[in-house]
């Protein structure tokens, strides 16, 4: 068993490397497989997710800055901001689920489910952007 498992773990470890091998080699501006596609779909919405939490902070700085100057009765913005922010996922997930819908189980589905999500959350990005520029950001 030992003899077994010394010969399987060097291609174990090849075929978690090979991955990341790979990856140096994908052209994003020029993809040219579904395997390609996906990859760069794929990293390109883990990109806007950092993206979207990076201005997600910085909105919610933003708003909890303004509370503290705005009197009682008028408190609440970081808790306001949450509230929408967890309501915009929600939509966005319900939204990219119902636009790729009919082609499910598919290529084309999840393709086009992580096109959805991209654009969905490159425009909320740029709608927290503007809501820190609007309160002097």
């Amino acid at each position: 068993m030992r003899i077994l498992s010394q010969a399987v773990l060097p291609a174990v470890l090849l075929g978690l490397c090979a991955p990341a091998l790979a990856d140096e080699k994908i052209d994003c501006g020029y993809p040219l497989n579904n395997s390609e596609r996906t990859y760069c779909a794929e990293k390109a919405l883990d990109q806007a997710n950092e993206d979207l939490t990076a201005a997600y902070e910085r909105a919610l700085e933003k708003m909890t800055e303004v509370d503290t100057s705005l009197p009682e009765h008028l408190k609440g913005s970081p808790n306001a901001l949450k509230a929408a922010q967890e309501a915009w996922t929600d939509f966005r997930d319900k939204d990219c689920t119902a636009y790729s819908f009919p082609f499910r189980g598919g290529t084309r589905g999840n393709e086009l489910y992580r096109n959805c999500m991209i654009v969905m959350t490159m425009q909320r990005i740029d709608d927290l952007n503007a809501m820190v520029e609007d309160y002097g950001g």
